[in-house]
């Protein structure tokens, strides 16, 4: 009875107050996450922001803005990066923002709603030598199937990378696995260079291989 009794005043409501200007409604219905965090020394909280691909919906551009309480110009962005991540348009597909530790922002992305060989990938982001840099990168995958898996992790703070992979028989259950690990040879990669269809950097790539080769 309480909702019938709502009924009313909902269609008493304004039509301009259920209505978006022209700038709010291209912008707005494309809003997948938005978080501030304090990612930069001086900007105070960046707002960070993802949203649909404005050229390709199967991805997501990823906008930082300056914190609106200290920029003169509230709407000019520190950073924007279309076709930054993976957005799929099911559930299990959609990107996410988190905030890290040490003045970092987690983008998160993973396709794990259909398909034999679901996956998960982080960028670890952060500000480093004056730009936006990927400062970690994680990425995992398992085969349904067989239960297999493998995983991959590098850290440009501690120049460290590891991958790992392990294969399970469907019909003994019994186990294999490998695990590789070094010292990364390059600095943090520029924000600005990544792109949601990239290959895996080249010290996952061997185990990715390894993986793939070895499942029926």
């Amino acid at each position: 009875m309480r909702f019938l009794a709502l009924i009313p005043a909902l269609l008493a409501t304004p039509l301009s107050a259920q209505t978006l200007t022209l700038a709010e409604a291209d912008t707005l219905p494309r809003l997948i996450d938005s978080l501030c965090v304090d990612i930069h020394p001086l900007n105070g909280c960046e707002q960070v922001i993802l949203l649909t691909g404005r050229d390709d919906e199967s991805s997501a551009d990823l906008v930082i803005l300056t914190d609106r309480r200290l920029a003169d110009d509230p709407s000019a962005p520190l950073l924007v990066l279309r076709n930054a991540t993976y957005n799929g348009s099911m559930w299990g597909m959609s990107p996410s923002l988190e905030e890290g530790d040490g003045r970092t922002v987690l983008l998160r992305s993973e396709q794990s709603g259909i398909g034999r060989h679901p996956w998960f990938q982080t960028l670890r982001i952060g500000w480093q030598e004056d730009a936006f840099r990927v400062l970690g990168f994680g990425y995992s995958s398992y085969d349904r199937f067989t239960s297999s898996s493998y995983s991959c992790s590098l850290d440009y703070d501690s120049g460290a990378w590891m991958a790992e992979a392990t294969w399970v028989d469907p019909e003994s259950e019994e186990e294999q696995s490998v695990s590789q690990s070094g010292t990364l040879d390059s600095p943090a990669p520029l924000l600005s260079d990544q792109g949601a269809f990239a290959a895996l950097p080249d010290p996952c790539q061997d185990v990715q291989t390894l993986f793939f080769d070895n499942l029926p």
